[in-house]
């Protein structure tokens, strides 16, 4: 029977990390600056157990991986990006962010209930086509506040902001921004904004309903002072501003996990010409 220290000699016993790089197909990505931090992050969340299960330094190499056997002009293109924006924290997370988006539908392209997946930085991160030929056009957006680094929090008094609707660090005003900025999603055809919550602090409904909404609102009873009733005001939305005339809707999604994502679908949305994108086309 072999002992332990010839076992260890003969055969090289390999980690997850260290498989899923070995067999992933872009090896000069591995060296960068982003993917260093996230190797690190992840035997760091590892090690304190708590890995995110979807935005992961496995899954980041599995998902470019998968987008590769899909369509290698695609996967090359990320890659390209991941190397411009390497030494860029934001702009390499919205990238995953756009990964993790693209690669979802893989699979439904596959299962034939998608016709197929394009990427033209010039229309949208994303583009989806349906089997009846028509698209949907996905501008994918990541909110990261600026925060201490999750080990210091607990010392550091922030004021988050993302909540609210008129503040810059909203997430209503930069969802504002990008629009008037990129151009897209004042086009004629059916945008959706794809907004991630990349962080804890700010993930789940609140954060984004509150900012695209009026406020949530409390109720109170001023003669027996308790609570009536609680809820979104939308009566002053971001819908009403004529810059989101031609998107459809908005989803959202919390921590890289897409297959959980909710709809916030625009009242407004003008799927022909109206008078009022003119004006909105000028701020």
């Amino acid at each position: 029977m072999l002992g332990i220290f010839e076992m260890t000699n003969r055969y090289e016993i390999k980690d997850m990390v260290s498989d899923t790089e070995n067999r992933f197909p872009f090896q000069e990505l591995l060296s960068t600056e982003y993917f260093l931090k996230y190797r690190h992050r992840y035997y760091l969340e590892r090690e304190q157990g708590n890995i995110n299960p979807y935005r992961n330094y496995i899954n980041l190499l599995k998902y470019l991986n998968e987008i590769n056997e899909y369509n290698e002009q695609h996967a090359k293109s990320y890659v390209k990006r991941f190397r411009c924006n390497s030494n860029d924290l934001k702009n390499a997370e919205a990238l995953f962010a756009e990964v993790i988006v693209y690669r979802y539908y893989i699979r439904l392209v596959y299962e034939g209930l998608i016709k197929q997946i394009d990427l033209d930085e010039a229309e949208s991160d994303v583009i989806v086509e349906r089997i009846d030929g028509s698209k949907i056009y996905l501008e994918v957006f990541c909110v990261m506040p600026d925060l201490p680094l999750p080990e210091i929090r607990n010392f550091v008094i922030r004021d988050v902001k993302t909540h609210t609707q008129t503040k810059m660090a909203s997430i209503r005003q930069k969802l504002l921004r990008k629009i008037s900025k990129q151009k897209q999603l004042l086009r004629q055809r059916e945008n959706y904004a794809v907004i991630v919550l990349n962080d804890t602090v700010i993930a789940g409904d609140f954060s984004i309903l509150s900012s695209l909404s009026s406020g949530y609102a409390v109720t109170i009873n001023k003669w027996t002072n308790k609570m009536e009733s609680s809820s979104y005001n939308w009566e002053n939305s971001i819908f009403d501003d004529e810059r989101t005339n031609y998107l459809k809707g908005v989803i959202y999604f919390n921590l890289g996990n897409y297959e959980s994502r909710k709809y916030i679908f625009n009242p407004n949305y003008c799927s022909t010409n109206t008078p009022n994108l003119s004006a909105a086309r000028a701020k």
